[in-house]
This record gives structure tokens, C-alpha cells and sequence, in this order.
């Protein structure tokens, strides 16, 4: 008997760890590492081939934005509706298609941005909104935590990937690039859809049946009017707008501060390292301390980095303000998927995801276009960098108004004792 308890235990631990890993391959190959971290590397290029100013360039990295705030709505309902799985594979091979479709720019903006958009509404699904989705049904009391290192394959991503697009363009041009990083983001993502699994009872008939519950439509409702959820949204939407809104302007920051194209993208893949940390940092933390009070935290680290990035000329403090940004960021990933469930609890949580997830996103949209236009007026970035470190406060100060959490969110959903393990084979054993 407890050979075969241990066995269970054994598959269960390999099950939950499955999982964990198949969501951080997804995140390091879906559209935040491949296409939102390297937007900046190959803006820079594509704008001096074909001789754009820095808000014409900066439009593939709004555009897709746009795109993702658009389908993360609609990503969350089809997962509702038809599984986790199913939506994340074909969206993801979209995805890379189009990211390798990127190489196709003929220097009409139109076409720059079209393709842009439908590499937004595809990374949807190879987003947070579709990898962390399926842990609310697996991990209950350790759901930061495995939130958190899930997230490191997305900070691993947005470190390794800037150098090394900056690299391919060097080497190859930045069309071949483009598309060596679609195919090999197909290619990580089918084994990482392979390994994501949905909790027994997810299946898509009972999602469907649920679809139709009057109880979970008025959950919805409900929580649709909640001033939490509205709160939740537009202090989101102000962060992003102040920490994504550098995404592809911080490679050309730092040229015009003096630096070469190589010291430039790894001030993108410290923010990267800044993102990894946050990501795994946030994770423990909002296990043990109220989510609220950490987001407020971070994001004053976030502040103070974007205010450094203005006044400094250190490569080395430069660095360290891109990583204190590069936290901020983390924290958000990580923040909203926690709240949302912490809030509403899992009965519509992946529609609620996806609107709280669509909302933050158009924070990308809004602040990449005006920190462009700023520059294009103003010759340098000091304004935007004024005003960006005070809408990130704000975000924060907003954030410790949604009070404490809902009953909802202290409904049970795989009831884990341990990181990957179900808390009755703990017990059993």
C-alpha cells in the first residue's frame, strides 16, 4: 500500500512539475520574450533601413500590443470555454508564424503594422494570460510561488533573447532573424503545450456545461461592477503605460547616451535579469504578505529606475536602473494573475484575467506612441522620464486602496500542501 502511495506521490510531484515547466518554456518562447523584448533591437534597424523616425518604428511594438489587449479578452473565454490547451497550441503556432512573417517589410508602414497586430492577437495565447490560466485549478497555497517560477522562463527570455536578436542581426540581418526566432518559437511551444496539462473535471464539455450556469454568468456580472476589479485594471494599465512604454525606445536610449549597439541591448537584457527576479521574488513574497503592499513596493523600485535613467550617465548605474525597472515589470506579471484569483476566486477567472489582462496591456499601446513623440519633439527622452516615474507612483497608491481580499478568493482549487504535490498525498504518505 505504501509502495503504491509513493508511486502516486512520485507521478503526482512529476505531474505539477510538468506543468511548471511547460508554462515556463511557453513564456520564454511566446510573445513577451520573442517579440515584446526584442521589439527594441530590431525597431532601431528597420527604422534606419528604411529611414523612420522613432514613433513610425515604434508602432509594430503598439500595434501588437493593441492586438493583445484586443484577443486577451477573447483568449480567456475560448480557454473557458474549450480548454487551456487546445487554444494555447494554435494560437502559438500563429504566433511564430507571424513573428517569422515580420521579415516580409517592404517599408510601408501599413504592412509593418498589420502583421504587428496579428502577432498581438496570437501572443495572447503564449502570453501569462495563457500559460498561468491553468494553475488556479493545480496550486492553492502555494500559487505565487509557482506563479513566480513559471515566470523565470520569461525572465530567462527577455534576458537571452535581446543579445542574442542583436547577434543574428549583426551576423544575418535582421530578416533572418526574424524568422530563425519564429520557427524556434513554434518549436518550444509545441513542447511546451505537451506538457501543460488541465485538472481532471477542466475538460471542454463541462466548460461548456458551465458556460451555461447561471451562477457563474452572474459571478461575472457581479464582479464586472466591482470596484476591486476597476481599481485592479486602471492602476495595471498605469504601470504599464510607465515601466512597458521603454520597450523599444531603451536600446536607442542608450546609444544617445553614448553607448554602442552591444552595450545597448544588454541594458535590455538587464532589464531582463531585473524581470527574472522580480518575477521569482514576487512569487514568495505575495504567499506571505499582502499582494497590495508588494506592488506597492515594486513599483517605487520601478520609479526610482526610471527616474536614474534620466539622470545618469554611468553605464554601470544605468544598468542597475534598467534592472530596478526591469523588477517593476516582474512584479506586474506576476501581480495581476494573483489578484485576480486572490479577488474573484477561480469561477470566471479566466474571463476576468482577460479583461483585467487586456486593460494592462493597453498601457503598452498608449506609452511606447508618447514616449516616441516626445522624443520626436523634444530631441531626448528627460520629459517622458519626468512623468513616468510619477504615474507609476500613483499606480502603486491606487493598488493599496483594494483593501482586503474577497471570500471568493479563499475558495479552495487543488489544495496544495507542498510546491508540486496535492496536500491528500502529503497527508497519505
Amino acid at each position: 500500500m505504501n509502495n503504491k502511495m509513493q508511486s502516486a506521490q512520485a507521478n503526482s510531484r512529476w505531474l505539477y512539475s510538468a506543468i511548471v515547466l511547460g508554462a515556463a518554456l511557453g513564456l520564454m518562447s511566446g510573445y513577451a520574450a520573442m517579440f515584446n523584448a526584442t521589439s527594441g533591437v530590431f525597431a532601431k534597424a528597420v527604422a534606419m533601413e528604411f529611414h523612420w523616425g522613432r514613433s513610425d518604428a515604434a508602432l509594430s511594438y503598439a500595434a501588437s500590443s493593441l492586438g493583445l489587449a484586443i484577443g486577451s479578452p477573447v483568449v480567456g473565454m475560448l480557454m473557458d470555454r474549450f480548454g487551456v490547451g487546445r487554444v494555447i497550441l494554435i494560437l502559438a503556432v500563429i504566433f511564430g508564424a507571424s513573428l517569422a512573417a515580420m521579415a516580409l517589410q517592404t517599408g510601408t508602414i501599413a504592412i509593418w503594422v498589420a502583421i504587428s497586430l496579428i502577432a498581438g492577437l496570437s501572443g495572447a495565447g503564449t502570453s501569462v494570460l495563457g500559460y498561468l490560466t491553468v494553475f488556479p485549478q493545480w496550486f492553492d497555497r502555494h500559487l505565487g510561488l509557482a506563479i513566480g517560477i513559471a515566470m523565470c522562463g520569461l525572465g530567462v527570455g527577455t534576458i537571452v533573447m535581446p543579445t542574442l536578436a542583436q547577434s543574428l542581426v549583426l551576423a544575418y540581418g535582421w530578416r533572418i532573424t526574424y524568422v530563425l526566432l519564429g520557427c524556434g518559437s513554434i518549436l518550444v511551444s509545441l513542447v511546451a503545450a505537451a506538457l501543460l496539462r488541465e485538472k481532471a473535471g477542466s475538460s471542454t464539455l463541462q466548460n461548456q456545461a458551465r458556460e451555461q450556469d447561471s451562477g457563474k454568468s452572474e459571478h461575472f456580472r457581479n464582479a464586472l461592477k466591482s470596484r476591486q476589479l476597476w481599481t485592479l485594471c486602471i492602476a495595471f494599465f498605469l504601470a504599464s503605460a510607465a515601466t512597458l512604454s521603454l520597450g523599444p525606445h531603451l536600446p536607442a536610449l542608450f546609444s544617445d547616451k553614448g553607448f554602442n549597439a552591444v552595450e545597448a541591448a544588454k541594458a535590455a537584457s538587464m532589464a531582463g535579469v531585473g524581470l527574472l527576479i522580480g518575477r521569482l521574488l514576487t512569487g514568495i513574497l505575495i504567499d506571505r504578505v499582502h499582494a497590495p503592499y508588494v506592488a506597492f513596493a515594486f513599483f517605487i523600485i520601478g520609479a526610482v529606475g526610471l527616474y536614474t535613467l534620466r539622470v545618469s550617465s554611468d553605464y554601470r548605474i544605468l544598468l542597475l536602473a534598467t534592472t530596478c525597472l526591469g523588477l517593476s515589470i516582474g512584479a506586474e506579471g506576476d501581480l495581476i494573475s494573483y489578484l485576480v484569483r486572490a479577488y474573484f476566486g477561480t469561477r470566471s477567472f479566466g474571463s476576468l484575467y482577460g479583461v483585467a489582462y487586456s486593460i494592462y496591456i493597453l498601457g503598452v499601446v498608449v506609452g511606447p506612441i508618447g514616449v516616441g513623440k516626445f522624443f520626436d519633439s523634444q530631441g531626448n527622452y528627460d520629459l517622458a522620464l519626468i512623468i513616468l516615474p510619477c504615474i507609476l507612483i500613483l499606480a502603486g497608491v491606487l493598488v493599496l486602496t483594494l483593501g482586503r481580499y474577497s471570500r471568493f478568493g479563499t475558495e479552495s482549487t487543488a489544495d496544495t500542501a507542498g510546491l508540486l504535490a496535492p496536500s491528500h498525498l502529503q497527508h497519505s504518505a
